[in-house]
């Protein structure tokens, strides 16, 4: 990242901070830490991570580095299959922030999504799985707003999409104001992913080394 975008970003965080509680949003990071996320999500109260957190393991220590610049929160996603992330991982998360009702969920058009839009009608819902950013306000069923969220992949490039992750600014839930969102532009290519998370082959390959 350079100095120039770093100086853009440190200006929108101070804007957005501002503004109200301000949320770190990151998806599908397959295992991946970009040192990048550090300036990014500077000044952060919270972060959240919508699923794919590890790649078939390793999610721990992708959490482990979001943790040191903030408190986290994270939901399962399909690749994080393995025993450690099934137990730690929920499949849903539902926080309350600035009273605001923050919904994270991995697939949007997943089962466990619909139950828990339908039981409860949060005011945001984040989901990742594309690899696509999305910002939307829709209607609901129930007649309610809800602020719709998918930061895209902060992981490795895939699809000839880029990599993103999303500022959450939640104001005062009293104001009349509705939460804003910035997009933050990461570099095209991701850095490798972390020895913990390279997958069941990786693992397989360490241990016939070992082995042998």
């Amino acid at each position: 990242m350079h100095a120039k975008q770093r100086v853009r970003i440190a200006s929108t965080v101070d804007h957005m901070r501002a503004t109200g509680l301000l949320v770190g949003v990151v998806s599908d990071t397959h295992g991946v830490w970009d040192p990048a996320l550090r300036g990014v999500f500077a000044g952060a109260h919270q972060l959240v991570h919508a699923g794919d957190v590890g790649n078939h393991g390793g999610h721990a220590a992708v959490l482990g580095a979001l943790q040191r610049i903030a408190p986290v929160t994270a939901v399962r996603g399909n690749v994080d299959d393995d025993a450690a992330a099934m137990k730690d991982l929920p499949i849903t998360a539902l926080l309350h922030l600035a009273d605001w009702s923050v919904l994270l969920v991995h697939i949007l058009e997943s089962p466990e999504a619909a139950a828990a839009m339908e039981q409860h009608q949060p005011d945001v819902v984040i989901t990742g799985h594309s690899h696509r950013w999305s910002e939307a306000t829709v209607e609901t069923a129930a007649g309610r707003r809800q602020l719709r969220l998918n930061p895209g992949s902060a992981g490795p490039a895939r699809f000839k999409l880029g990599r993103s992750v999303a500022l959450l600014a939640l104001p005062e839930r009293g104001s009349g104001a509705w939460p804003t969102v910035r997009r933050i532009e990461l570099a095209s290519k991701a850095p490798p992913r972390l020895p913990e998370a390279r997958g069941g082959a990786a693992r397989g390959m360490r241990r016939k080394q070992v082995v042998g």
